[in-house]
């Protein structure tokens, strides 16, 4: 056959005449190394998955659409396994999402620290947003990016009481406009106590007694605020009666 390589021509001629999974393999270890190439040049990477791809490419378009008497099979080969370097770039935009969240982390946690040493308390969640210029959102996004173990946590802990308030047993959650309102109205100290005590914003709700330690204040000023802040979430059920 004029124009294909004397390595390529049996495997590409067995394939041609009766493509299956035998003739498929034994067409992509002969132009494997021609695959290596293509990964080098326009994939970046020896990513498994884009090698997958790289494969699929070879058995999918290049070789139907490929006619030896117009020219090399290596030239057409490299030619549509240009599409790799379009595919990498996915695949790597699609790894460098944890990388964001971490990075977002550092800057998160650098504001809290300048927070919590300007006010000698935890800051709250909307004076941590303000700070650091992220939206409470995007604060718990981070949050359970980088805390993937969490939710286990999480779990056991509401099934033991542990967590102050049952946001499930009132119908809230993190999306309720009644408790963002509420949150919206209190003051610092008083939204700190909400998020840790409801896990808001990816937190993981935690003990009156540790949120007391945390805020360097006693259990009993802990129990006073939430009976205050429960009465503020229980003025919906006041509210809907008229």
């Amino acid at each position: 056959m004029a124009g294909i390589e004397p390595e390529f021509e049996q495997p590409f001629t067995a394939w041609k005449q009766n493509a299956n999974p035998q003739t498929a393999g034994a067409m992509l270890k002969a132009v494997d190394p021609v695959i290596n190439t293509a990964m080098r040049s326009f994939g970046g990477n020896n990513s498994p998955t884009l090698r997958i791809k790289a494969k699929q490419i070879v058995i999918d378009d290049a070789l139907p659409s490929y006619s030896p008497d117009r020219g090399s099979l290596r030239s057409h080969l490299m030619s549509r396994l240009q599409r790799l370097q379009r595919l990498s770039g996915r695949e790597q935009s699609a790894i460098s999402l944890p990388e964001r969240v971490a990075l977002d982390q550092m800057h998160m946690e650098r504001s809290r620290k300048e927070l919590e040493d300007s006010l000698s308390r935890p800051p709250s969640d909307q004076e941590l947003a303000d700070h650091a210029g992220l939206s409470l959102r995007r604060i718990g996004h981070i949050r359970r990016g980088v805390r993937s173990m969490a939710e286990s946590t999480i779990t056991q802990q509401n099934a033991s009481g542990a967590g102050g308030y049952d946001p499930s047993a009132r119908g809230l959650n993190e999306d309720d406009p009644w408790l963002e309102f509420v949150y919206m109205e209190l003051g610092p100290t008083d939204q700190t106590i909400l998020e840790r005590s409801l896990g808001l914003h990816g937190h993981t709700p935690i003990h009156p007694i540790e949120l007391a330690r945390t805020l360097k204040v006693s259990p009993a000023a802990i129990s006073k605020r939430m009976t205050k802040i429960q009465g503020l979430l229980d003025r919906r059920d006041e509210l809907e009666a008229f």
